[in-house]
C-alpha cells in the first residue's frame, strides 16, 4: 500500500477519539444564535419577496423585489443551466456566456491536432460558422408548482416500511416529471429542506448549442491547477454559446435550418466595472451544499469520504496523463477528464485541509448539544422533537459503519467504464459476452487497470464486518482487472444490498428529516434557506477581499500587470503574446481588472453564475471559490467565504482589442 494511502487509513482509526472529544470541545465553543449573517445563503427565487429590500437598497440595489423574481420571470430568468454550470442570455438572439472550465468539453470535442481551438481559441465571424457542442444543452425556470401534498401523500400510502416508502416517493416524483404538461415544457421534481417541502420546476430545455467563442486555453486557464482554489487568480474564464430552436421557434436537436432563440429576459453587460463595497448577486445554479448534516456525518466525510477520492482521484489523473503519452489525438482526447478529476481531486484536499481547520465537527456536535438542552427545557418541544437528534445520529452512524464498503463498492462499480456498463446490463438481465479491457477500452485500457487495481488494494484490506462476499471469492479464485465480467458479476449480490439499505436509510431520512429541518429553523430563529440541490438560487454578495492567516491581506482585484508578473512563458503561466504586446505598447492596460472577490455564497454549479451589480447589469462571471472556503459547502463563513469572478471588463477587453470579436459586441449593445 503507497505511503500516503496508508496515511489516509490511519486517518479513519482518529475518529474514534475525535468523536469521543467532540463533545468536551463543543462545550468550550460559544453558541452563537446569530450565525445566519446578511450575505449567508443561497436563496430560493420564492423566498426573495421576504428580502429586506430597505437594507438592500442602502447597499446599492436599484431593484425591486418583484424586478428580480415575480413568479415566472423578472432578471433571475436570464440565468440558465449548462451542462451541470450556470450561464446567462446576454442579448436577445441567445447568446449565452460561462465558464472556459464550463466549455472545455466542447471546445475538446470540437478540437483536433490540425485544428485545436482548445490550444488557439475560436472566434466565430458569422452565425454560420458557430459549431455544434455536442452534447450540450441549455435550460431554463419557467415557473414553480407546489408538490409537497403529493409526495407527502405518497410516502403516506406506502404503509409502515421504510424502504417502501422511499419506493413511492421515487415512483410520485417520476410520475410528476413525466406528466405532459404542454409544448416545450418540461419538469423536474426536487426537495428542499430535507424533503419538507418538494416543487416541481417546469423548465425549457434548448438542444441545438453552439460554441460562438473561446479565448486559448492560456487564457481561459491561465494558472492551471498551480492556482485552481487559489486567490489571487488571473484567469480568463468566458466562452460564448448560442442556443438555437427550430423556425417556428420551438426546441430542436440541431439542423442547419435552426435559428437563434429569442429569450424572454436577457442582461444587459455593464460598461464600466465594480468597486470594493460595491453590492453584487450571484444568480444561478448551485449544485450541492451539505449545511444541516450532523456531526457525525460531517466527521465521516473529513475521515474517510475526500481522503479517499483524493487518492482514487489522483490515481485516475496519473493514469490519463501517461496514457495521453502515446499520441497526439489521445493526448488531445483526454484533456478534458483529466481537467474534471483535476478539479476534483484539489475540491478534495481542500476539503480535509478546510473541515479540519475550521473545526466543523465539533462545531456540528455543540449545535446538537444545545439542541438537546434547548428541547429538554420545554415540554411543548420535547412532544413534538423528543428524541430527533437522536434518531438522526442514529441513521448517520449506520452508514459511517459501512462507509468503506460502500464507497469501494461504488468506485468499483464506476470507475471504469468497462465494467459500469457490465453490470448496468446484468442488473437487467441481459447476457453480457466476455470483453477484456483492451477490447473495450483500447488505448485507454490501461487507465481502467491501474485505477482498478489501486481499488483492489483497498477492497481486498476491508475490515470484518464490510466484506465483499462474492468479490472477495473472484479474487480468491484469481480475479483481476483482466476479468471485468467477473469483477461485475462479483459485485451483483452486494448491490442489491447496498441498494435495499440506501433506500431503508432514504424513508428513514423521509420521515426524520423534516423535523431535523423544522427544530433548527425554529432554534435559530432566522430567515432559513435550504441546501443548494442545482435549481435557481440568487446569492447576495459584496465586492472584498479577505485575511487568509494573520499577517496577510489580499486585495479583492487582480490586474493585468499581475497577470504578466506571473508569466513563466510556460505551463500553467504562459501569457499570449498579443496581451504582452499590447501592454508593451500601452503601459495603461496593465491596470485593467481581471478578476474580483466577493463574499457570495456559492459552491459547485455556480461556476458561470452571472454576478451582477445593483442594477442588475452583467459585471463578472463566478467560477471559484478561495481554497479557504472549499469546505464552505457545509457552512458560510464571514470571514473566508469568498468567490472568485472573471471581470467582464478584461473579457470584453480582449474581444475589443486582443481577439476581436465586433459582431458579438454590437450585439451585445456595446
Amino acid at each position: 500500500m503507497p505511503a500516503s494511502a496508508s496515511r489516509r487509513f490511519r486517518a479513519k482509526s482518529r475518529l474514534t477519539w475525535t468523536l469521543a472529544a467532540v463533545a468536551l470541545a463543543a462545550f468550550l465553543l460559544p453558541w452563537s444564535s446569530d450565525s445566519l449573517v446578511a450575505d449567508e445563503g443561497e436563496w430560493l427565487p420564492e423566498q426573495i419577496e421576504n428580502f429586506d429590500m430597505p437594507a438592500l437598497q442602502a447597499r446599492g440595489l436599484e431593484l425591486s423585489a418583484k424586478e428580480l423574481w415575480d413568479g415566472e420571470k423578472g432578471l433571475l430568468s436570464a440565468a440558465v443551466q449548462i451542462n451541470g454550470c450556470s450561464a446567462s442570455f446576454v442579448s436577445d438572439q441567445a447568446l449565452i456566456v460561462t465558464n472556459h472550465h464550463c466549455g472545455f468539453g466542447a471546445i475538446n470535442a470540437v478540437s483536433t491536432v490540425e485544428t485545436n481551438y482548445l490550444h488557439d481559441g475560436f472566434i466565430s465571424e458569422s452565425l454560420e460558422q458557430e459549431i455544434p457542442a455536442p452534447g450540450y444543452r441549455v435550460s431554463f425556470v419557467k415557473g414553480y408548482e407546489d408538490v409537497t401534498a403529493q409526495m407527502h401523500a405518497a410516502a403516506q400510502s406506502a404503509g409502515a416500511n421504510p424502504a417502501d416508502q422511499a419506493r413511492a416517493v421515487a415512483r410520485e416524483r417520476n410520475k410528476l416529471e413525466q406528466e405532459d404538461l404542454g409544448p416545450n415544457t418540461s419538469a423536474i421534481v426536487v426537495p428542499y429542506f430535507e424533503g419538507r417541502e418538494w416543487r416541481r420546476i417546469l423548465r425549457t430545455e434548448l438542444r441545438d448549442v453552439r460554441l460562438v467563442y473561446a479565448p486559448p486555453r492560456a487564457v481561459g486557464e491561465y494558472g492551471g491547477e498551480t492556482d485552481n482554489w487559489m486567490w489571487p487568480r488571473h484567469t480568463g474564464d468566458f466562452t460564448f454559446f448560442r442556443a438555437y430552436v427550430a423556425p417556428d421557434g420551438s426546441p430542436a436537436d440541431y439542423s442547419p435550418e435552426n435559428v437563434p432563440y429569442n429569450p424572454p429576459r436577457f442582461l444587459e453587460v455593464a460598461p464600466d466595472g465594480v468597486n470594493e463595497g460595491d453590492l453584487v448577486m450571484i444568480m444561478g445554479y448551485p449544485g450541492r451544499t451539505e449545511r444541516y448534516l450532523s456531526s457525525i456525518a460531517v466527521a465521516a466525510r473529513e475521515s474517510y469520504y475526500y481522503p479517499m477520492r483524493r487518492i482514487v482521484f489522483g490515481e485516475v489523473i496519473d493514469a490519463l496523463e501517461e496514457a495521453g503519452q502515446q499520441s497526439e489525438e489521445l493526448e488531445l482526447q483526454v484533456q478534458s477528464t483529466i481537467k474534471s478529476y483535476a478539479n476534483a481531486y484539489k475540491n478534495a484536499d481542500g476539503m480535509v485541509w478546510g473541515l479540519a481547520r475550521n473545526g466543523v465537527v465539533a462545531r456540528k456536535a455543540e449545535e446538537e448539544i444545545s439542541l438537546r438542552e434547548w428541547i429538554a427545557a420545554d415540554s411543548g418541544l420535547q412532544d413534538k422533537f423528543g428524541g430527533v437528534v437522536d434518531r438522526l445520529l442514529t441513521l448517520d452512524l449506520e452508514e459511517y459503519d459501512r462507509q468503506e464498503k460502500d464507497f469501494l463498492l461504488d468506485q468499483l462499480r464506476f470507475r471504469s467504464s468497462v465494467v459500469r456498463g457490465m453490470v448496468g446490463r446484468l442488473q437487467g438481465g441481459q447476457e453480457v459476452e466476455p470483453t477484456t479491457l483492451e477490447e473495450a477500452r483500447g488505448m485507454l485500457a490501461s487507465v481502467d487497470r491501474r485505477v482498478l487495481e489501486l481499488l483492489f488494494t483497498y477492497a481486498d484490506k476491508l475490515p470484518t464486518g464490510q466484506r465483499l462476499t462474492d468479490y472477495d471469492q473472484w479474487r480468491k479464485d484469481g480475479g483481476s482487472a483482466d476479468d471485468p465480467l467477473g469483477l461485475a458479476k462479483s459485485l451483483l449480490d452486494d448491490l442489491a444490498e447496498q441498494q435495499e439499505f440506501r433506500m431503508r436509510v432514504r424513508g428513514l431520512r423521509q420521515q426524520v428529516g423534516p423535523l431535523w429541518i423544522e427544530m433548527q429553523e425554529l432554534r435559530r430563529g432566522k430567515s432559513f434557506y435550504p441546501d443548494a440541490n442545482s435549481t435557481l438560487r440568487l446569492s447576495i454578495a459584496t465586492v472584498k477581499g479577505y485575511a487568509p492567516r494573520d499577517g496577510v491581506q489580499h486585495a479583492p482585484f487582480t490586474t493585468v500587470d499581475g497577470l504578466i508578473a506571473k508569466n513563466q512563458g510556460g505551463g500553467d503561466f504562459d501569457v499570449p503574446l498579443p496581451i504582452l504586446s499590447a501592454v508593451r505598447q500601452d503601459s495603461s492596460l496593465g491596470k485593467t481588472s481581471v478578476c474580483f472577490l466577493a463574499d457570495g455564497d456559492t459552491t459547485g454549479g455556480n461556476s458561470g453564475s452571472p454576478v451582477v451589480d445593483g442594477k442588475g447589469r452583467l459585471v463578472g462571471l463566478n467560477f471559484d471559490r478561495v481554497f479557504e472556503n472549499v469546505s464552505g459547502d457545509f457552512g458560510w463563513n464571514a470571514d473566508r467565504s469568498r468567490n472568485i469572478s472573471v471581470d467582464m471588463q478584461y473579457v470584453l477587453w480582449l474581444m475589443r482589442d486582443i481577439w476581436p470579436a465586433p459582431r458579438l459586441l454590437a450585439e451585445m449593445g456595446l
